[in-house]
């Protein structure tokens, strides 16, 4: 080939590479949005999937338990020092141990073990209820009959998809846990245990006292007047949206007679703002906006309920709390079926339904 012809050849050959090159530039970023929009879809697909089963696993749970619990009750719940209960059960039903409060138990060190939800506080996977239906091949105990510290470590380390949420992604800044706050790139699944939380809604007097569950917790199938609506779990980013009000709203525990309206911004998972996964104690599963008003009772969002009968050793008490959460499509609470009394004892400080991971004055 003539010197001029293959230079000439080459020249073209570069402009085409820099054409090609330019068309695929283009093509990506006209394709990768649709991209990240499938896999967005394909992520909270398969953590509606997981509600599903895990939703048709407490069914089956609910069937074999002798008092036809609604929700898998953990066996340490009965033996919790009233006065001061480590845990009140919205995620020790099931799932791996959790490197949450690492400082919880003495010497537990930063490795996790000392953790309110892992092994050596008694919550690893062996204890789990719902893991025995999920995952029925069994789990090492490594607690019994003496603690073994290797275990209890991998125990923190299991990839139990069943209870994970592609999605989770770590908390959101305005949840009421400064423990998993602190770490905003810890996901649920691995500081609980867990990426689902169950409806263990509780409510208690402003001074304090016992705690009655309002919620399928502790209650049989029988009990939950409206299965299909009555929510059991949901993706816990979205544990804090309904409570997510100012705390001067008249659905608060500490005030009322403010117009309410919301103090923080919550976004699901899933990306979009107070909109969340749940599953029902039906088995179904769903995405729902929790829209939520403090006042709104004409429109069936939160009504109040006058409870008297809960603190009957003081007749001259009567507490006005919200004790009906509910939304469009979806309810917390299992009214009118009467409350039922938990055993455990509320301090009155922040909000009755959540652990002690929860800051005071929330």
């Amino acid at each position: 080939m003539e010197p001029h012809k293959q230079h000439r050849a080459a020249a073209f050959a570069l402009v085409d590479l820099i054409g090609v090159g330019g068309c695929v530039a283009f093509l990506a970023c006209a394709i990768g949005p649709a991209l990240d929009v499938t896999r967005s879809a394909s992520k909270q697909a398969t953590c509606l999937d997981r509600l599903r089963a895990i939703g048709t696993a407490t069914a089956s749970y609910a069937a074999a338990d002798p008092d036809e619990q609604s929700l898998p009750v953990h066996h340490l719940f009965a033996a919790q020092d009233p006065a001061a209960p480590s845990f009140i059960g919205a995620y020790e039903w099931g799932g791996k141990s959790g490197i949450g409060r690492a400082d919880y138990l003495p010497g537990g060190g930063p490795d996790g073990l000392g953790s309110k939800y892992g092994t050596q506080a008694g919550f690893g996977p062996s204890t789990r209820p719902l893991n025995d239906l999920l995952y029925p091949h069994g789990f090492r105990d490594n607690l019994t009959p003496s603690f073994n510290a290797t275990g209890a470590t991998l125990d923190t380390k299991l990839d139990l998809p069943a209870y994970r949420c592609p999605a989770d992604d770590g908390p959101p800044s305005a949840a009421h846990c400064p423990d998993w706050t602190s770490n905003p790139s810890r996901s649920s699944y691995d500081h609980f245990g867990t990426s689902y939380v169950s409806n263990i809604f509780m409510f208690g007097s402003l001074d304090g006292g016992p705690m009655a569950s309002n919620s399928p917790f502790l209650r049989p199938l029988s009990r939950v007047p409206d299965p299909v609506r009555t929510m059991a779990y949901e993706e816990n980013i979205g544990r804090w949206a309904w409570a997510a009000m100012r705390e001067t709203d008249e659905c608060s525990w500490i005030g009322r007679g403010v117009d309410p309206g919301w103090s923080k911004s919550i976004r699901g998972w899933h990306g979009k703002a107070w909109t969340f996964n749940h599953g029902y104690v039906d088995g179904h599963a769903d995405r729902r906006a929790m829209v939520i008003n403090g006042t709104a009772d004409a429109d069936g969002y939160v009504l109040h309920y006058l409870i008297e009968r809960v603190f009957e050793d003081d007749a001259e008490q009567q507490y006005y709390q919200c004790g009906i959460i509910r939304g469009d499509g979806w309810q917390k609470d299992t009214l009118p079926d009467e409350p039922i009394d938990t055993g455990l004892i509320w301090s009155g400080a922040g909000r009755p339904s959540y652990e002690d991971c929860v800051e005071s004055g929330y």
